[in-house]
């Protein structure tokens, strides 16, 4: 691992604009040229790097939804101080932090709990980027769930209100003919014109806030053997104008470096 400095303003066009990589038709075949942003862009995601990564999505989820943009991999850690992954689909990146839900009575929630330090892994190797971000995970208001819970679509409401979520995967055959019903009365419902009736949310169904103190962008170079990086991390304590080697002094939030990472 190399750090490098010098290629810093260039390596920021070409990690931040996700709107001006080359034509969808370009990305089947995984040659990606990435034009340089404008400098107003440049601005606003050097000062808040949540942009970057929704741009990133954004362009993800238009030209190659077929990679799942939304689903990351997720890091807890046990009661035995272990590490455990799982893929779990993000409803909301903006600046408080990154959002998904699950259920209360999952694992991941159980172990949140426990030990709220987490990460989150994007990977898109059509795109040849990833995105890797850690920090601490709280859990949403239950105003803030139910929210969430009314803007999913009728069908994935059903899903989750019959217990397809359910921790207890044993238990799950004896209420498969409560899904099967519930499903079936909303299709009568559909066809016949009646009116739907609203969907109850599950009690134990729950949210939780990554709040980032680090992001990991990576876009893989030349024949995929090296990887550029840009490292933006929360620090608090320095004060303004005392770091050295960003080109951020002038904010307290974010510093951030980049490397070059051979595979």
């Amino acid at each position: 691992m190399t750090a490098s400095v010098s290629f810093l303003p260039k390596y920021l066009s070409l990690m931040i604009s996700a709107g001006r990589i080359c034509r969808p038709a370009c990305v089947s075949h995984q040659r990606l040229r990435l034009a340089h942003s404008q400098p107003c862009e440049e601005h606003v995601a050097i000062k808040e790097p949540y942009v970057i990564l929704q741009h990133w999505l954004e362009f993800a989820q238009t030209h190659v939804p077929q990679c799942s943009p939304h689903l990351a991999c997720m890091a807890t850690v046990d009661k035995a101080g272990q590490p455990v992954t799982r893929l779990t689909t993000i409803e909301e990146v903006n600046a408080a932090g990154i959002t998904f839900f699950t259920s209360l009575g999952s694992r991941q929630a159980g172990e949140i709990c426990s030990n709220p330090h987490m990460s989150l892994h994007f990977n898109w190797p059509v795109l040849r980027r990833s995105v890797r971000i850690a920090g601490s995970a709280r859990q949403l208001t239950s105003e803030q769930v139910f929210s969430q819970f009314r803007r999913y679509p009728r069908h994935v409401q059903l899903s989750i209100s019959t217990g397809s979520h359910s921790r207890n995967h044993d238990s799950m055959p004896k209420h498969w003919h409560k899904k099967l019903y519930a499903r079936f009365r909303e299709y009568l419902g559909s066809v016949f014109g009646g009116s739907p009736e609203e969907i109850p949310m599950p009690a134990n169904w729950g949210g939780f806030l990554l709040k980032p103190s680090l992001y990991e962008f990576g876009v893989a170079t030349g024949t995929g053997e090296t990887m550029e990086r840009m490292r933006f991390r929360r620090c608090l304590a320095l004060p303004r104008g005392k770091r050295n080697q960003t080109i951020n002094a002038d904010r307290y939030d974010w510093v951030y470096d980049n490397y070059i990472e051979n595979k």
